[in-house]
């Protein structure tokens, strides 16, 4: 999503099992009766459903939070369009993606579509579609959302060599932004003073 919102900042990504299009739980899980977060206690033999409120949140149009297709829009990192728009500004981010061909939250083929738009656009990925044949039992350890991947264990792996192809590059702080049509509305984002900053028109 920083990639999307302030492309002019990020020079590489990092991803295991990102969401190409946000789960709908996570936008109208109230709705649906299905929390963003599930907390497990065993111990208490219980489970808490987490609800987090924002502005894209809702389904009640009379609801500050209402939940509008233009609000799933701009959450989407698979938009074609958008993705046009960010490599507009900066088209030299590298992309490094694992994924669970069976992935139980995030559909591999949303991503596996993002991936194919990143690369038409000659951005750097290097795609890692995990299937049973990759499964090691102790980098990837399942075929479930992660892949049973431990963020330490993934930076330890590919950190470096993002690194490595990051080191010869000349890096410049500048001040931008980046304007998204969503149906009706327009999400600008950018530097504002001291502040990065989101205007809806």
């Amino acid at each position: 999503m920083c990639a999307k919102i302030a492309p002019w900042y990020v020079d590489g990504v990092i991803d295991n099992s990102g969401a190409a299009l946000p789960p709908l739980r996570y936008i109208i899980g109230r709705d649906l009766n299905k929390g963003d977060a599930i907390l497990n206690e065993d111990e208490l033999n219980s489970k808490v459903h987490c609800y987090v409120e924002t502005y894209w949140t809702r389904k009640n149009p009379n609801s500050p939070y209402y939940f509008a297709d233009e609000n799933y829009l701009i959450r989407a990192l698979l938009n074609k369009d958008h993705l046009i728009l960010q490599a507009q500004k900066n088209k030299n981010i590298i992309y490094t993606s694992y994924h669970s061909a069976k992935d139980d939250l995030t559909p591999a083929d949303h991503k596996i579509s993002m991936i194919e738009i990143l690369k038409a656009l000659n951005y750097e990925v290097d795609f890692h579609l995990i299937d049973e044949k990759d499964i090691d039992g102790k980098f990837i350890k399942n075929l479930t959302h992660g892949c049973g991947i431990p963020d330490k264990a993934l930076f330890n792996k590919e950190l470096p060599i993002m690194l490595e192809k990051l080191k010869d590059k000349t890096f410049n702080m500048k001040k931008d932004s980046i304007s998204y049509p969503c149906k009706n509305k327009v999400f600008t984002f950018k530097d504002e003073n001291d502040k990065f900053v989101l205007d809806i028109i």
